[in-house]
């Protein structure tokens, strides 16, 4: 069982919305029917362990996909699941010049905001805004609070350690439904195939 730290949601919204700036200046398909991820910066000195670097990662995305399954449909994610605070009100583009992609919307369940990460409970679940209003789950996003996280190495899943981000998180993005041809695929924060361009008539529409 993962420990939920002493630490309400409404001091975690206010310590995000600000850092806010920060972020925003500095910076389809069927999801269940993606083609094999594009796996980077997995440590290998050899291509045997390179391998079994590899298979190591499709097991822990096999369990994160099979774990996440029910969270396709976005109704069940938001109003069951509580994955029910949208990220700073906001579908995310990179604005900054490199025009790395979008992360989408970013749906955060506030009770696992703590200290640790677990492999099939990630603190965000990522979606991106379709026609007609339908959200469709791209990614999972793991964050750990810089101030809460107690170890001596960063905090890591999949082999990939976390980096930390503008709002003082530690964080991995993991684009298991999403193919991501960034450099450092599926476990790039962005993906330039992701897009918001449905977000206002979501807004509009009252969606989210």
């Amino acid at each position: 069982m993962r420990r939920f730290a002493l630490f309400s949601i409404t001091t975690f919204q206010r310590s995000l919305f600000a850092s806010a700036a920060l972020l925003v200046a500095a910076c389809g398909s069927d999801p269940r029917a993606m083609s094999e991820p594009n796996i980077m910066g997995l440590d290998a000195a050899t291509s045997k362990s390179s391998g079994q670097a590899n298979a190591a990662v499709n097991r822990d995305l096999a369990t994160l996909r099979s774990a996440m399954a029910r969270y396709h449909n976005f109704e069940f994610a938001r109003d069951s699941a509580d994955y029910n605070i949208l990220f700073m009100d906001m579908c995310m583009v990179d604005e900054s010049p490199n025009k790395a992609g979008g992360m989408g919307l970013h749906f955060v369940k506030g009770s696992l905001i703590d200290g640790e990460v677990s492999l099939t409970e990630p603190e965000a679940l990522l979606y991106e805004p379709g026609p007609g209003g339908k959200n469709v789950l791209v990614a999972v996003e793991y964050a750990i609070p810089e101030g809460m996280w107690t170890g001596d190495t960063p905090p890591m899943l999949f082999g990939q350690e976390f980096k930390v981000n503008s709002f003082g998180l530690w964080a991995l993005h993991v684009w298991a439904w999403k193919d991501n041809p960034s450099p450092a695929g599926i476990f790039a924060s962005w993906n330039p195939r992701v897009s918001c361009q449905y977000w206002n008539n979501q807004k509009s529409g009252g969606n989210h």
